[in-house]
C-alpha cells in the first residue's frame, strides 16, 4: 500500500446558527451505531500535459468553498450528542461540543493517481488511506471530516460522514454544493434547506427515535 504522509491537521469552523440542536428522527437515530459513509474524488492531471492548480492553492480554494458551504448546512459541521435531559440523540451545530469540520492536508508520493483510477481491481487499502477517519466511536461524534491529499499525478478529495446524518443522497448533494461553492456559483451552491424534523411524519415516531437512541446513545454519551 502507498504511503500517505499527514501534513496538517486543521478545523475548518464557521459561526454556528444560535442554538440550533436538530433532533434524529426515528429513521436517523438507528444509524448511530453504524455511523460510517466514505467517499473518495480522484482528479488526475490531464494527459495533454495541463496540470490542476498549484496544490497550495487548491487546499485554500477547498478551505473557502468548505466554509461558504458549511455555513448553509451548518448540521455538517455539528457533532452527534445525546441529550440525557430529553432521551434524543441529536446534531449539535453549536461550538459546544468542539464544532467544525477537521481538514486534513496529506501527500503521497507513491500513491499514482491514474493507476488508482485505472486499476481493474481497486487497491481498497490505498484508497482507505485517502479518507480521514472519522471520530465517531462515542458521543458526542464527528458528523464530517475532510481529507485532501496530493498525489503522483493528481489529487483526492476524501470524506467520511456520520451515517445518522447523511444518506447516499445527501452525501452528493453536499459535495455538489461544495463544488459549486469552489467555482464560484453562489446561487447553484445550496438548494432551500430545511432542518424541522416536524415534517417527517411517523405515528409514534418521537417515542421510536427515543426508544433507539437510549438503546444505542446512553452507553456511549460522553
Amino acid at each position: 500500500m502507498p504511503t500517505v504522509n499527514i501534513v496538517e491537521v486543521g478545523h475548518v469552523v464557521v459561526p454556528p446558527p444560535e442554538d440550533l440542536v436538530v433532533r434524529l428522527s426515528a429513521l436517523d437515530a438507528p444509524w448511530v451505531t453504524n455511523p460510517l459513509i466514505q467517499r473518495v474524488l480522484l482528479f488526475v492531471d490531464d494527459a495533454g500535459g495541463q496540470q490542476h492548480p498549484p496544490f497550495e492553492s487548491l487546499v485554500g480554494s477547498l478551505r473557502v468553498s468548505l466554509a461558504a458551504t458549511l455555513a448553509r448546512l451548518p448540521p455538517f459541521a455539528g457533532r452527534v450528542v445525546f441529550l440525557p435531559s430529553t432521551g434524543d440523540a441529536a446534531i449539535d451545530c453549536s461550538h459546544s461540543q468542539g464544532g467544525g469540520v477537521r481538514f486534513v492536508v496529506a501527500e503521497s508520493d507513491e500513491a499514482d493517481a491514474g493507476r488508482l483510477v485505472g486499476d481493474a481491481d481497486h487497491d481498497v487499502d490505498a484508497f482507505e488511506a485517502l479518507v480521514p477517519k472519522l471520530k465517531a466511536d462515542a458521543l458526542p461524534a464527528e458528523v464530517l471530516a475532510v481529507q485532501v491529499t496530493r498525489l503522483k499525478g493528481g489529487v483526492a478529495v476524501g470524506v467520511a460522514l456520520h451515517h445518522a446524518v447523511v444518506d447516499g443522497r445527501s452525501v452528493w448533494m453536499f459535495l455538489r454544493a461544495w463544488a459549486a461553492a469552489c467555482h464560484g456559483d453562489a446561487a447553484a451552491a445550496v438548494a432551500a434547506v430545511t432542518f424541522d424534523r416536524a415534517v417527517v411524519a411517523i405515528p409514534g415516531g418521537e417515542e421510536l427515535a427515543r426508544k433507539h437512541s437510549a438503546e444505542v446513545c446512553a452507553q456511549s454519551a460522553a
